[in-house]
């Protein structure tokens, strides 16, 4: 690695000589020399990445594995070596042409030219006017940037550093001026770490807010996972549930705060599917699948002020549309509590302010309460498209999940919901013996399902047996089931929803990532389903 460095640095003179060949001089040669060894020296960089003792082996392609999989420095238990002088992963002839192709990518083939400047959100926009703005704040303390910056920054300073000396002027990378709330740069205090946060974020959306082009919003990117908001609250008792979040909260708090306090209003919300399925983070688990976008304008001066009834009221008129809306988009269920804080706090931002009954301003953060247990039920409400012992099945499934319960619970279940234990042991939703019940596991259920000869067709088999189709046969063998049920299969799409929330609030992650599954494979599922649909008629609940 030094000696490549070591190389860059020298190829310049070589360089300059070929740039004075083909006629260019002064500035221009200057540039052009800058150019050429930048580009190598990045190319250095991702050498680094490959050709480190904290590089692993896919076992499954037979090759080195580059080190930043994530945003993280991990520890390994031996490593993996590449050739950093042959033509594989690893090696400089490969990371140069990656590199090369990257260029390519950005250049283009049109005349198209463009100006690019790093300047500070918060401090260093003066003389800019009538912006366009469009962001991907900082998500609270998640990931130190800067100091894993640190990995490639040396490699860069000791490559291209005398060509870039304003840049390069510190050993390391720059820490404090960061916006993260990482107590390690405060000596270990949380509070003082919080506070720079979030001193930052309002003092970047306040100057934002007097740049920007009035004609069009702010548009602010965020994927932060906010699944510690408690969402089993009632409406009384949400302030208090909130105080007990824990801080991963704090980063959709904080930047929904900084933009209500600086006086911007939420007017649009949507999830866009922006990461890719294949990143490591995503693999296998309930990661978010898409970022959610708050398109966000200046609030009105006369803004009017509201109470925690009008506001709870509010959400009560407007969620379950904007929840349909978010549905009919096939949002998978893991991003549906990120996209439905849209539309609640549209409805909080507008207000100027929101007092609860002791006259003090209400908290974001007890917004997000209220917003989330809305939601929940919202979700609980759509159960009633459900058949009876559909009805009867998610009310067991959020009290026992897959596990027994008494006999004479599920009796008395039953009755509530006008149906009955025996009737559902017919439909193939549960199994009764020794005074127990349980739901039927998907593996349990018949193989060889068929909805058209179904005694007793419910919403809750159609759905598991799509779900066992997809795992099983894959997106073509669930839309070859979903041709055969008909409509029904948009219904078990919205009991996918319905039994996600249940799985993520009782932290079953393999029961929801079954679920979530099936609503981000829908649009494929559907398409196969359409483009061989029979002629027999699609059937519907039997009776």
């Amino acid at each position: 690695m030094v000696t490549f460095s070591d190389l860059v640095k020298a190829i310049a003179a070589d360089v300059c000589r070929d740039a004075a060949a083909v006629g260019l001089s002064g500035k221009d040669a200057e540039a052009y020399v800058r150019t050429v060894t930048t580009f190598l020296a990045l190319a250095l960089d991702r050498c680094s990445d490959f050709n480190n003792s904290l590089c692993g082996w896919s076992a499954s392609n037979q090759k080195v594995m580059h080190l930043f999989g994530r945003q993280a420095i991990p520890m390994v238990w031996d490593f993996a070596e590449a050739n950093i002088l042959a033509n594989s992963v690893g090696g400089w002839s490969t990371c140069s042409e990656y590199v090369a192709e990257c260029i390519e990518v950005i250049m283009g083939t049109g005349d198209f030219s463009g100006v690019a400047r790093q300047i500070d959100a918060a401090t260093g926009a003066d003389g800019l006017r009538n912006l366009l703005v469009s962001t991907d704040p900082p998500y609270y303390d998640n990931v130190p940037y800067a100091d894993i910056s640190d990995f490639f920054y040396v490699w860069l300073r000791r490559t291209i550093g005398d060509v870039y000396s304003d840049l390069f002027s510190t050993l390391l990378v720059p820490k404090m001026p960061e916006l993260t709330a990482s107590p390690g740069r405060f000596d270990g205090d949380r509070q003082k770490a919080k506070e720079h946060f979030e001193a930052g974020f309002h003092k970047a959306f306040a100057v934002l807010r007097q740049k920007m082009d009035p004609r069009f919003p702010l548009s602010v990117y965020y994927a932060f996972k906010q699944d510690d908001v408690e969402t089993g609250a009632d409406e009384d008792e949400a302030s208090e549930s909130a105080g007990a979040t824990v801080d991963c909260t704090t980063g959709w708090e904080t930047m929904l705060q900084a933009l209500i306090g600086t006086s911007f209003q939420i007017t649009a919300t949507w999830p866009v599917r922006a990461s890719q399925a294949w990143r490591m983070r995503a693999m296998g688990s309930n990661a978010l699948a898409s970022y959610i976008v708050l398109a966000c304008r200046p609030r009105a001066a006369d803004a009017p002020l509201a109470t925690r009834r009008e506001f709870i009221n509010a959400l009560k008129a407007e969620l379950p549309g904007a929840l349909k809306n978010l549905q009919r988009g096939n949002i998978a269920p893991v991003d549906l509590a990120q996209a439905a804080i849209g539309p609640g706090m549209a409805a909080f931002s507008r207000y100027s302010k929101v007092v609860e009954a002791d006259g003090s301003p209400m908290t974001v953060r007890t917004a997000l309460a209220l917003i989330n247990h809305t939601l929940d039920e919202v979700l609980a409400e759509q159960e009633g498209e459900f058949d009876a012992d559909t009805r009867w099945a998610v009310a067991w499934f959020d009290q026992y999940g897959m596990n027994e319960g008494p006999f004479g619970v599920a009796e008395t279940l039953s009755k509530a919901k006008n149906t009955a234990v025996a009737g559902l042991q017919d439909a193939g939703i549960l199994i009764a013996k020794a005074g127990k019940v349980r739901l039927l596991r998907r593996d349990e259920t018949n193989g060889d399902w068929d909805p058209t000869a179904a005694y007793r067709l419910t919403v809750w088999e159609v759905a598991q047996q799509l779900i066992r189709a997809l795992e099983k046969d894959g997106e073509a063998g669930a839309g070859a089931l979903l041709r055969k049920v008909g409509a029904l299969g948009e219904t078990a799409r919205d009991l996918a929803y319905r039994l996600y929330t249940v799985c993520e609030r009782k932290k079953w992650s393999q029961e929801a990532l079954a679920y979530n599954s099936l609503v981000i494979a829908w649009p494929e599922i559907v398409r196969l389903a359409r483009s061989e649909r029979p002629r027999e008629e699609q059937i519907g609940l039997g009776v």
